[in-house]
């Protein structure tokens, strides 16, 4: 199949604003007395055609487990209501508490709350998957929210968008990093705690920040979400047995990391894990119709090795149940697009014929060359490969052998990479012309890249082609 990426570029200004964002304790006076108990909001997540993740969490003084009530409606007057129950928020899980509701109809807008003691949520919307013949699908594409960087307007543009089906964000949703460590210097925008996230407390503590920011709440309580995990949910250039910005002396075993930082991810996120046996599994799929089938990979943690060290010819990237996995969601699919959502980018990038970041694919090389042969020994021409992690914007052809720029025949996909929600880009100043168009000069098989730009994609998808508009904010 021929590869040819169609792009629109979309400008959006927004405003930043001044906010008076707080860690949540209920003994403060700051916190929106209207919101509680229930101060973090709701959300939804991994929908499927008859099943969708609902999310709240409370707020409270207790120290027993409190039982909430929960309701789902066709209706924002809860007239027509379809499910109901009770659950408990305890304090084994931060008082989070999730509710995968059951029996629901397929590509179909729900309205959700909870409640205790007559104290109600805020009401979400949610939406399930479709199924049988599905000609159309919009979901906007997100990664790397940092706090201290900026305002969070990708979100708040994304609610007063309103047009997509679901918001899959492709990890780096927190940063570990201390309050000043990794910032802009943006009066009202520290994080906390102040110290860098490192046991279970700090992370729950950083995710109960990022959840106050009112733009974040709002598009949570508006849209399922579809999450994954990159490096800075638990520390930065992380892989399975350490990460860059972890020393084992100073700040402990990487193993009670990992697990802290998994675990609270977990809780504060409505993520459905495919296996409760394995607590770091995220890796999983979701159907849409005939028209899509989502492969939703973990090319951070699950199984990947140092990077840099070893045999390039041994080093992998997604661990050996993994890759067996999603070569066979890959061959048994018969979906008109196979989308794969990732962390880190999977075309080559090189300068004068050197790799410039082994952190990406680049640096796993027997890992893409499998993939690629799978592909081709299974006639599959219609995987769209969707990343995050470079806070740059990126659409690429995935080039094989004899691949020609100016058709992308012999292409194994194509791949869009999204920027950041905040995160700072790579403002790289060469005198002699755009840098932009040097990399894409250096590797033709690159149709668009933009190094500054901050905001999101918004994936378009019908039965002849998929569509990436990159929205800047």
């Amino acid at each position: 199949m021929k590869h040819l990426i169609t792009l629109i570029v979309l400008g959006f200004t927004y405003s930043a604003f001044a906010q008076n964002d707080v860690a949540d304790f209920s003994s403060r006076s700051d916190l929106n007395p209207d919101l509680a108990p229930f101060y973090h909001g709701v959300a939804s997540g991994d929908p499927m055609s008859d099943r969708v993740i609902i999310w709240t969490r409370l707020t409270t003084s207790e120290s027993t487990p409190q039982d909430l009530n929960w309701r789902m409606a066709t209706d924002t007057l809860f007239t027509d209501i379809v499910a109901t129950g009770t659950a408990s928020a305890t304090p084994e899980k931060d008082w989070t508490l999730k509710v995968d509701v059951t029996g629901l109809n397929a590509a179909t807008w729900y309205y959700y709350d909870f409640e205790i003691g007559g104290d109600h949520s805020l009401i979400g919307r949610t939406r399930t998957a479709p199924t049988g013949t599905v000609d159309h699908a919009r979901f906007a594409v997100l990664s790397c929210s940092s706090y201290e960087h900026g305002y969070f307007n990708a979100y708040k543009s994304i609610v007063n968008r309103n047009d997509v089906d679901a918001i899959l964000h492709l990890g780096d949703y927190i940063y570990e990093y201390e309050a000043g460590g990794y910032t802009s210097g943006i009066d009202g925008r520290d994080v906390e705690p102040e110290n860098e996230t490192i046991t279970l407390s700090d992370y729950r503590t950083r995710y109960s920040h990022y959840r106050l920011d009112p733009d974040l709440m709002y598009v949570h309580q508006q849209f399922p979400f579809i999450n994954v995990w990159d490096d800075h949910e638990t520390a930065n250039n992380s892989y399975n047995g350490g990460a860059g910005n972890h020393t084992e002396g100073g700040e402990g075993a990487w193993t009670d990391r990992m697990a802290a930082g998994s675990k609270a991810n977990d809780e504060w996120l409505p993520i459905r894990k495919p296996d409760p046996a394995d607590s770091l599994r995220i890796f999983r799929d979701f159907e849409y119709g005939d028209l899509l089938d989502m492969i939703m990979l973990d090319t951070r943690l699950y199984g990947r090795d140092e990077q840099g060290v070893g045999s390039d010819s041994a080093r992998s990237l997604l661990g050996d149940s993994q890759r067996q996995w999603f070569y066979q969601e890959l061959e048994s699919s018969t979906a008109k697009w196979k989308l794969v959502g990732q962390q880190v980018m999977m075309a080559p990038l090189t300068i004068l014929g050197t790799i410039v970041n082994d952190d990406q694919w680049d640096g796993y090389p027997a890992e893409r060359d499998s993939l690629y042969s799978f592909l081709a020994d299974n006639n599959i021409d219609n995987m769209v490969v969707l990343t995050g992690d470079i806070h740059t914007s990126w659409a690429n052809d995935l080039p094989l052998g004899g691949y020609d720029p100016a058709s992308g025949s012999s292409s194994a996909g194509v791949e869009y990479v999204v920027t950041s929600v905040t995160s700072p880009g790579i403002p790289i100043d060469i005198p002699f012309g755009d840098p932009a168009v040097i990399v894409m000069a250096a590797n033709p098989h690159m149709k668009y890249v933009d190094l500054n730009q901050h905001g999101y994609v918004v994936l378009d998808m019908n039965q002849t082609r998929v569509q990436g508009d990159w929205v800047y904010v």
